[in-house]
């Protein structure tokens, strides 16, 4: 290998034991048969290194010390076999360890049964180094990593440890195309899930990245064997329009605000709707495009969901074209549940609209659940009861506070927790700002889940998903 001087060092190596040791640990207590193979069959060297301090990690002693384990690295099977039924596998995961470098990386043998594995539907997951076995992947003519998102060994770890980042697994990944990404510091955990034309490949970054990787394949595993629940219409997640407001600031003075949807209040209940089974449309009061707010695609704001979200085959073009919410309310009985994803803008489109009040009280009389978050809830504070009374009067609810509110810089005076307050709601928040709030209530038939900020975004639609679930268990 090449140092960080540039001259030619020879590394004793092998496998980086966390890497093979977490994952293991975490497939069997899924209850997962695991078989532990190489290219040339036999012994597989361990690396002295992941066997020192802190390295050596109580997966890797259970894993040396234990009866069932301690000898599988001393004689392992041929890839090559197993691959004769390879589709009878939920998966392959590639361990990592700077010898990968000497026999994943570049094998001919390896890239044929990885090309096996995605056209047969079997999971490929790798780590650290261990991703350089992707590298050879191609898909027709070109690389199967070109525009994939992955993760492996970054350049900057491998100078930290020494070497050149000249030939490092993200410089490899880069070279072919493939959507690099890492933690924010060096070995920090990071894993990345992907999918490209039917083909699953789930990579962690660095030892450290080991269990959460294999997490995220047991994962997909049981969601690949689990078919998709009776659900019934599924749920329609309403976003604002509008992409413009003014407001009133601290100081008592108006300032216009760019403003629209905040994104991580649609893309992470989407996400937990689709992976419950449900049918999810994504609508608008105006219909047609959804705007999105800047601020909540900067930095921490800027989530995996949302990333997924906005990168997505089946949803990247969601928000440019939602269809009418009045239109779908024609069969509003048919959906399981209504979820008013929040942002600034829904001040400028779902507080004060008759048109939605009259929607969501039809939801609420027809026993359709309904879901709001951080500002979303604005639209239920115009909803009346037959005797004209709100319909939040005496219930539980909660959403973006007025704590909340001046924090980011604007006056609490028409605050969602003031507005609510004002029609008798009994409002309730975190006792922090933007910490997860989600409150669920029950009023004479009415089904009411509300999340207080983004951070509740995925809890409230968690809720929504698991009264669904109840609901339509009780129907069958």
């Amino acid at each position: 290998m090449e140092d960080v001087k540039g001259e030619k060092v020879t590394k004793e190596t092998g496998l980086w034991l966390e890497e093979a040791a977490a994952p293991y640990k975490v497939f069997k207590a899924a209850g997962l048969d695991v078989t532990i193979a190489s290219l040339s069959g036999g012994e597989v060297p361990v690396d002295a290194g992941s066997k020192q301090g802190d390295f050596y990690t109580e997966d890797c002693k259970a894993f040396d010390e234990g009866a069932a384990t301690k000898g599988l690295l001393s004689s392992t099977k041929k890839l090559a076999d197993l691959a004769k039924n390879i589709k009878s596998y939920d998966a392959i995961y590639l361990a990592g360890g700077f010898g990968t470098i000497g026999d994943f990386k570049g094998s001919e043998e390896l890239t044929s049964i990885i090309t096996k594995a995605f056209e047969e539907g079997v999971i490929v997951a790798a780590v650290c180094h261990g991703p350089v076995g992707l590298l050879g992947v191609k898909e027709g003519k070109e690389s199967a990593l070109k525009g994939m998102a992955v993760t492996g060994f970054s350049s900057a770890e491998e100078k930290a440890v020494g070497y050149s980042e000249k030939n490092s697994v993200q410089a490899e990944m880069e070279k072919l195309g493939a959507v690099y990404t890492c933690a924010a510091e060096p070995f920090h955990p990071h894993v990345v899930t992907a999918e490209k034309n039917g083909a699953i490949c789930v990579t962690g970054q660095n030892p450290a990245s080991s269990k959460g990787a294999a997490e995220k394949v047991v994962e997909l595993i049981k969601k690949k064997k689990t078919p998709p629940p009776t659900t019934g219409g599924g749920v329609i997640i309403l976003c604002t329009n509008t992409a413009k407001i003014e407001l009133e600031d601290v100081k008592g003075e108006t300032v216009t605000k760019d403003t629209g949807v905040w994104l991580e209040e649609a893309a992470a209940p989407y996400k937990v709707f689709k992976d419950g089974g449900l049918e999810v449309t994504v609508a608008s009061l105006s219909g047609g495009e959804v705007p999105v707010d800047a601020a909540s695609k900067q930095g921490d704001f800027y989530t995996e969901d949302c990333k997924a979200f906005e990168e997505g085959e089946a949803t990247k073009g969601l928000l440019s074209s939602t269809p009418k919410l009045s239109e779908l309310a024609k069969n509003l009985k048919s959906y399981d549940a209504i979820f008013l994803a929040g942002g600034f803008g829904t001040i400028g489109d779902f507080k004060g609209s008759k048109d939605l009040a009259a929607i969501l009280a039809q939801a609420f009389k027809e026993g359709v659940i309904v879901g709001a978050v951080c500002h979303g809830p604005i639209g239920l504070v115009g909803v009346e009861e037959e005797g004209k009374e709100s319909a939040l009067k005496g219930m539980a609810v909660t959403g973006f506070s007025s704590a909340e509110e001046k924090a980011v810089g604007y006056s609490d005076k028409n605050s969602v927790q003031a507005e609510m307050e004002k029609v008798g709601a009994v409002y309730s928040c975190a006792d922090a700002p933007f910490k997860s709030h989600v409150v669920t209530a029950e009023k004479d038939g009415k089904v009411c889940v509300t999340g207080q900020n983004p951070a509740s975004s995925k809890g409230a639609a968690e809720k929504v998903l698991e009264l669904i679930k109840k609901k339509n268990a009780k129907a069958e």
